[in-house]
């Protein structure tokens, strides 16, 4: 039966080729879209989890791919974009919901560059991730604070943390925090870091400031402290976290801490789904970015 369904398909397929003068017989039926060249940021909806994609000059950063579960529906994402390749990946930390489904993107399209912190963990989702970079040849890099990837167009991500006063114990605290700089505008990627690591990012960059801010760790309540979004003054600012997640996540306390430091746009990904914002073209520095 299934070689007759074969044949019959075949047969179906010569006769469109013959009617129409081509069919292209694969699971790709259309042209490949092409990638934009506008700059914007996408903080793609993966449940409880983190996955945010950075779009300059016809170039594609991923920071995150959320959960096992999530990272087809992130390579399906990009693929959608016109995304075949990831100038960069970033995994900001070793937990499952933020690298659960980067395995899965590493090899679904080849990677320039891949940051990781210098934290491990003892778990299946980590150890897939570290097998699909051996297995695609790619060598991660351990970014410092301070470091930059600039993309074409002159957009760039700076990696501003952890710094080294960043205790070790919580591995929430030691996610790699980056800014992405797009013309005027910034954007604040905080991972999943508490509050230790805020203070330190403001103790080493004290004229901090964010247009955007990925809240830390979902919204809970041990980030996001009102000093902090205080001193960075974001004017939107975006929650990524599920539907009716088990952790409460966000805190009524994170949302009163925006509240009271004058952030009126907040997007939550549990009750608006993706969320895509365009920023400037780069054209100039914020004179008060890090």
């Amino acid at each position: 039966m299934k070689r007759k369904l074969r044949r019959l398909f075949w047969l179906a397929a010569a006769a469109a080729l013959a009617l129409g003068g081509f069919v292209q017989v694969s699971d790709n039926l259309f042209p490949q879209r092409e990638l934009t060249a506008e700059t914007a940021v996408h903080f793609i909806d993966v449940g409880q989890g983190d996955a945010e994609l950075l779009l300059s000059g016809g170039q594609a950063v991923l920071v995150d791919a959320g959960t096992a579960e999530s990272g087809a529906t992130v390579v399906r994402y990009l693929e959608e974009l016109g995304v075949t390749r990831l100038y960069a990946a970033v995994a900001t930390h070793p937990h499952a919901d933020h690298i659960g489904g980067m395995a899965q993107v590493i090899e679904a399209f080849p990677i320039d560059h891949f940051y990781m912190g210098p934290e491990t963990q003892n778990t299946s989702t980590y150890s897939k991730m570290l097998d699909a970079l051996e297995a695609q040849g790619v060598q991660p890099t351990i970014p410092t604070p301070g470091d930059e990837l600039v993309f074409d167009s002159g957009a760039s991500l700076t990696f501003l943390g952890p710094a080294d006063d960043v205790p070790g114990g919580n591995l929430n605290d030691r996610s790699l925090v980056t800014l992405f700089r797009a013309g005027d505008q910034n954007v604040l990627l905080m991972g999943d870091a508490e509050a230790a690591a805020e203070q330190s990012l403001l103790a080493h960059y004290p004229s901090l400031r964010c247009d955007i801010l990925k809240v830390g760790h979902h919204g809970a309540a041990t980030s996001s402290s009102l000093s902090f979004l205080q001193t960075v003054q974001p004017s939107v600012a975006v929650i990524s976290c599920g539907v009716d997640n088990d952790y409460g996540h966000p805190d009524p306390q994170t949302l009163q801490n925006l509240s009271l430091a004058g952030v009126d746009d907040v997007r939550i990904t549990a009750e608006c789904g993706t969320v895509i914002l365009p920023l400037h073209p780069p054209s100039s520095s914020k004179e008060n970015a890090a």
